[in-house]
């Protein structure tokens, strides 16, 4: 299973037209302890799990990214 990343700095310097997306296989970021927190690499900001997003967004769109 994959957990999706989206940058939520509304002035990252993505050059993208959305917003930076960065997707992981679970076992890559998290052991039975920890998960490790993911920052932008445009923007160096904090990066949400798309699940959040899901919830709180009310206009979601069409994103994409890289996979890890």
């Amino acid at each position: 299973m994959e957990i999706q990343y989206l940058c939520r700095n509304n002035n990252c310097s993505y050059p993208g037209d959305t917003q930076c997306e960065i997707r992981f296989k679970e076992e890559s970021i998290m052991d039975d302890n920890n998960l490790a927190t993911v920052f932008c690499p445009f923007c160096k900001t904090e990066m949400m799990p798309s699940y959040f997003n899901d919830i709180i967004s009310d206009q979601p769109g069409k994103i994409k990214g890289t996979t890890v």
